[in-house]
C-alpha cells in the first residue's frame, strides 16, 4: 500500500507551524497539516476576547530558531495582545511558506494505527482520510473549554459568549447587563475590559486569585529596533532559566531567612517589575515551604486590600483556599481597581453557589441576577482532552481514552506506549506548565524531528516508550509534584482537578525547564533510551531513575551561570561546594570547639553529660580540592546528636596547594591526636570510628589502614560513597560518565589535583591493599554515581578479608546527597544508620549485614 504522507501534523499554532517548517523545510519530509481554525494561530485564532494577551515578555514569547524572523519582526507592546500575536504567526507562516501544507477549517476526528503496515490513518470532519508514518499533535493544552456545568444554560434567552470562541466581529455591550462566570487567568484579563464596555457587570467568582501586575507598556520605536538588532544578547541563556525566560533567579535563601523588611523590599521590587518575575525572582522555597509561601500570600492579600476601596469586597478577592503558585499564576492590569467602579458587582458563588441559569437571569442559592449577556470564562479541560477528542486508536484497538481512563501515562510528555510514532508536542507530564510555551514547543519539535531523523537514518520504522520508561517517568513526575505545595490546591488544572469527574493526578513536570531539557537530551543522546525501536527495548537513562528529591535539588542547582563541575576552576569548585550549606537542615545546638593544632572542630551533644562517649572522626568531601568544616557543620551536628557521640571534624589541607600526602597525613594525625587527647573532652579513646564522605571517605579508608599498621585501635569505619582507586575501570564509570552532578571527567580532574603525579599506592587506592584485620565498616553507595562500583568492590574486598561490613546502596541517589538533607531524605537516613552502626560497633562485635 502507498502511504499518502510521511507526517501528519495536527494544529496550526506555534507548535504546528514550527513542526511543518522543521519536518518539511529542514528534514525534507512530505507533510500534511490540519487545523480547525480558519488560518494560522492556534489558541490565538480562537481566543479573541478583549484583553487577551501573552504574559511572558513578547520578545521571549516568540520563535527563537530563526535569526531572520527575530531581526525582521518588531513587537509594539511589552506583552503583546492577541491581534498582534495572531498577526505575527500569520506573518511567520507566509515568511516560511507554510500555509501550502495546511488544510484549515478542518478538524481531525479519528486516528487509527495499522500495526501490520506501520502507519496511521487520520480522518477529518469533512470525511477525508490521510495515511502517514508519523503523527505530530500540536493541538495545544488549552484548546478545549470545559463543558458548562450549570443547569438551564440552554434556556438562556440572551447572548452566551465563550472566551475560547469569541466572535471575530466587535460585540456591543454598551447597553447590556453582563454576567461573567470565572476569575482565572482569562477572566482576570477580560473583566477590566468588560467593565469599560458594559452598562453593568456582575462577576460571579468561585475562586479568588493571587493575581499580580503584568506591567504592560508600549515599546517605543528605538527600543523595538534595539531589540531586533540585539535579539541574541536579549534572549541569551533563556533556556537555562527555570521558566525559559531570562528573569532574575530567586535569592539563594529561604523567604524565612530574610528579615521582614528585606523580604518586603524583595516583594515590592518584583511586584512592581511585573509578570513572572514575581513568581521566580523572589525566593526558591516559595513553592515548597508553606511558611515561606504564607509570606508571599500575605503580601499579595495586603496589596489587594490597598487597591480595593470596599473592605468587604477586598476580603472576597483575597484567596484563602490555596497557597500561592499552586494554581497557574494570573497577571492583571487594573483588575482589582475594576471593583471600585460603580457598574461592577462581585458575587461569591462559593458561599452562595449557582443553582441554575434561567431565561433572563442567573440564580444562586440566595439571589437572582438579571443579565442580558452571559460570558463563560470557566477554563479548559487541559492536557488530555485536546488529544482524546481526536478519537485516537493505537495497537490492538486500544483507544487513548482507555489508556488514559485515569491519570495520563507518558514518557517525557512526548509519547505514550501502545501508540507508535504518535508524538505529542508539550503533552501531559511535560514541563510546559512551568515553561515559556514558545521555547517549550521549539524544544519538543526539535526533539521529535531528531527522533524521526534517527529512525530514517537507521532504517527503523517505529518508536514508542517502554512500559518501564512510562512507569518511571510517571513516578518521577508525581514524586516531584508531591514535594511542592501544588497538591494543596483543590482545583488546580496542574492536577486535572478543575474538571468535574476528571481523575486528580500528575499532569505536569514541575522541576523546571533546565532539568527537563537535560533529561530529554540524555534520552536522545543514549540512542533514545527508554524507547523501543522496532520493538527492541532500551533501558531508561540515569536521569529518569532519579529520586524526586534529588531531581528537585538538581533543578535548584541548575541556576544560570553555574558551570558543571568538570568545567569549574578550583576556586569555582570551592564556591559551588560551599553552597551545599543551603541544602541542609540547620543542625541542633550543642557544644562546638575549634582547635588550632591539629585543625579540628569538636561537636559535643547537650545531652546529659557522660564520660566515655564514642568518637567519630569526620573527614569532609570535596574531591580533595574543596569543602571545609563549615560545609559539613550541620551534618556533623546531626550525627553527633543522633549517635550521642563526639564528632571531630578535620579541617585537612586541600590540593592543589597541598597535594598528596598532605590530606592523608592530616587525617591520620587527627586520629592520633584524638586517641591521645579525647579523654579530656569526655570521649572514649577505645571507641573511635573514622568516617568520611566522598574524597573524605577515601581518606577515612586509607586512615583505617594506616592506623592498623601503626597499632592504633579503631572501633569502626563509615565510608560514604568512597572512591577507592583512581585507575578503576568499572561499569558505573561508563554508565554515569556524565553524572548526574558528578562526572567521570570531574572525578579524574580531582584525583589528578590531589595526586599531582604521585605514584598510586595502596594508601591512595585502598582497594588494592591487604584489608585483613580492619575494623567493621558501614559503607554507602549511590545507584547513580560513577564511583558506585568502586565503593561496592571495596565492600566485596573487605568481606573477602573477613571484615564485617554493613552495606546500603541507595536507589535513585547521586554523589553528594549526604550534604543535602533539607531536600533529600536519604541524607537523614544515612545519619540515622551511622548512629545505629556506631552504637552497635562500640558495644558489641559488629556483624555483616547484606
Amino acid at each position: 500500500m502507498r502511504i499518502d504522507k510521511d507526517v501528519v501534523i495536527v494544529g496550526g499554532g506555534f507548535a504546528g507551524l514550527y513542526a511543518v517548517h522543521k519536518l518539511r523545510n529542514e528534514l525534507g519530509l512530505d507533510v500534511q497539516a490540519f487545523d480547525a481554525g480558519g488560518g494560522p494561530g492556534g489558541t490565538w485564532w480562537w481566543n479573541r476576547y478583549p484583553g487577551a494577551r501573552c504574559d511572558f515578555d513578547s520578545v521571549f514569547y516568540s520563535y527563537s530558531f530563526s535569526d531572520e524572523i527575530q531581526r525582521e519582526w518588531e513587537w509594539t507592546e511589552k506583552y503583546a495582545a492577541q491581534p498582534e500575536i495572531l498577526n505575527y504567526l500569520d506573518w511567520v507562516a507566509d515568511r516560511l511558506d507554510l500555509k501550502r501544507s495546511f488544510s484549515f477549517n478542518t478538524r481531525v476526528t479519528s486516528m487509527v494505527w495499522n500495526d501490520e503496515l506501520k502507519y496511521w490513518t487520520v480522518g477529518t470532519g469533512d470525511g477525508r482520510t490521510c495515511t502517514a508514518r508519523y503523527v505530530v499533535c500540536g493541538t495545544g493544552n488549552v484548546s478545549i473549554p470545559k463543558k458548562p456545568e450549570f443547569p438551564g444554560i440552554e434556556d438562556f434567552q440572551g447572548q452566551v459568549l465563550q472566551t475560547s470562541s469569541w466572535p471575530h466581529e466587535p460585540v456591543d455591550l454598551s447597553d447590556k447587563r453582563v454576567g461573567i462566570i470565572g476569575t482565572g487567568a482569562t477572566g482576570i484579563q477580560l473583566i477590566p475590559e468588560l467593565a469599560k464596555r458594559a452598562k453593568h457587570l456582575t462577576v460571579f467568582q468561585r475562586t479568588a486569585q493571587f493575581a499580580s501586575p503584568l506591567g504592560n507598556a508600549e515599546v517605543d520605536p528605538e527600543t523595538r529596533r534595539w531589540l531586533r538588532e540585539n535579539h541574541k544578547e536579549v534572549r541569551a541563556g533563556a533556556r537555562d532559566h527555570f521558566l525559559g525566560a531570562p528573569y532574575d533567579p530567586p535569592r539563594n535563601i529561604s523567604a524565612l531567612a530574610d528579615s521582614p523588611e528585606d523580604r518586603k523590599k524583595v516583594y515590592d521590587e518584583t511586584y512592581g517589575a511585573g509578570g513572572f518575575r514575581f513568581v521566580v525572582s523572589t525566593y526558591g522555597d516559595i513553592l515548597y515551604n508553606k511558611e515561606s509561601n504564607d509570606t508571599i500570600a500575605d503580601y499579595l492579600r495586603d496589596r489587594i486590600r490597598d487597591r480595593v476601596t470596599d473592605p468587604k469586597v477586598a476580603e472576597m478577592l483575597c484567596p484563602t483556599d490555596h497557597p500561592y503558585g499552586t494554581k497557574r499564576a494570573p497577571f492583571e492590569t487594573n483588575y482589582f481597581e475594576t471593583y471600585n467602579r460603580d457598574n461592577v458587582d462581585l458575587v461569591d458563588v462559593r458561599s452562595t453557589p449557582i443553582e441554575r441559569v434561567t431565561e433572563h437571569s442567573l440564580k444562586t442559592t440566595t439571589d437572582e441576577y438579571e443579565i442580558d449577556v452571559l460570558v463563560m470564562a470557566t477554563g479548559f479541560d487541559v492536557f488530555t482532552r485536546p488529544l482524546l477528542e481526536m478519537g485516537i486508536v493505537g495497537r490492538d484497538g486500544l483507544t487513548l481514552d482507555e489508556k488514559w481512563s485515569g491519570v495520563p501515562e507518558t514518557y517525557l510528555g512526548i509519547q505514550t506506549a501502545g501508540f507508535p510514532n504518535l508524538f505529542t508536542v508539550t503533552g501531559p507530564q511535560s514541563a510546559v506548565a512551568l515553561y515559556n510555551n514558545a521555547l517549550a514547543i521549539e524544544d519538543h519539535v526539535e526533539w521529535i524531528s531528531r527522533a524521526i531523523g534517527y529512525l530514517h537514518t537507521t532504517g527503523a520504522t517505529t518508536i514508542e516508550p517502554t512500559a518501564d520508561a512510562e512507569t518511571r517517568w510517571g513516578a518521577l513526575a508525581e514524586g516531584i509534584l508531591n514535594r511542592t505545595l501544588i497538591p494543596q490546591s483543590e482545583n488546580s488544572w496542574y492536577m486535572g482537578s478543575n474538571v468535574v469527574g476528571k481523575t486528580r493526578g500528575t499532569y505536569i513536570f514541575a522541576a523546571g525547564a533546565p532539568l527537563y531539557r537535560s533529561i530529554c537530551a540524555q534520552v536522545a543522546d543514549r540512542g533514545y533510551a527508554g524507547f523501543a525501536i522496532d520493538g527492541v527495548e532500551t533501558a531508561v537513562p540515569p536521569m529518569v531513575k532519579l529520586d524526586p528529591g534529588v531531581a528537585t535539588t538538581l533543578s535548584a542547582m541548575q541556576r544560570p551561570g553555574v558551570k558543571p563541575l568538570e568545567d569549574c576552576t578550583v576556586e569555582e569548585t570551592r564556591e559551588l561546594v560551599e553552597q551545599l550549606v543551603g541544602l541542609q537542615i540547620p543542625g541542633p545546638d550543642m557544644q562546638v570547639q575549634d582547635i588550632a593544632e591539629p585543625a579540628v572542630r569538636l561537636y559535643t551533644p547537650n545531652t546529659q553529660a557522660q564520660d566515655g562517649r564514642p568518637v567519630i572522626v569526620f573527614l569532609h568531601g570535596g574531591g580533595w580540592v574543596a569543602g571545609s568544616v563549615d560545609v559539613v557543620d550541620n551534618p556533623c551536628r546531626q550525627i553527633a546528636q543522633a549517635a550521642d557521640a563526639i564528632v571531630v571534624s578535620v579541617d585537612y589541607r586541600l590540593a592543589p596547594e597541598h597535594p598528596y600526602p598532605a590530606a592523608h597525613d592530616d587525617a591520620f594525625e587527627a586520629v592520633r591526636w584524638v586517641q591521645e587527647n579525647i579523654g579530656s573532652y569526655g570521649g572514649d579513646a577505645d571507641n573511635i570510628v573514622v568516617m568520611g564522605e566522598s574524597a573524605g571517605a577515601n581518606l577515612a579508608a586509607s586512615t583505617a589502614l594506616r592506623a592498623r599498621d601503626a597499632g592504633l585501635k579503631l572501633a569502626g569505619q563509615v565510608l560514604v560513597y568512597p572512591p577507592t582507586d583512581p585507575e578503576a575501570s568499572t561499569q558505573s564509570r561508563v554508565e554515569f560518565a556524565d553524572g548526574p552532578f558528578l562526572s567521570v571527567t570531574a572525578v579524574d580532574t580531582m584525583w589528578g589535583a590531589y595526586l599531582n603525579g604521585a605514584e598510586v599506592t595502596d594508601v591512595v587506592a585502598p582497594l588494592r591493599a591487604d584489608l585483613h584485620d580492619l575494623p567493621p565498616a558501614l559503607i554507602f553507595s549511590m545507584e547513580l554515581d560513577p564511583t558506585r562500583d568502586e565503593a561496592e568492590d571495596y565492600v566485596h574486598a573487605l568481606r573477602k578479608s573477613e571484615v564485617p561490613v554493613e552495606h546500603h546502596r541507595l536507589a535513585g541517589m547521586i554523589h553528594g546527597v549526604f550534604n543535602m538533607d533539607a531536600t533529600v531524605s536519604a541524607a537523614t537516613e544515612m545519619y540515622a544508620l551511622t548512629a545505629q552502626f556506631v552504637g552497635n560497633t562500640v558495644t558489641t562485635e559488629a556483624v555483616s549485614v547484606s
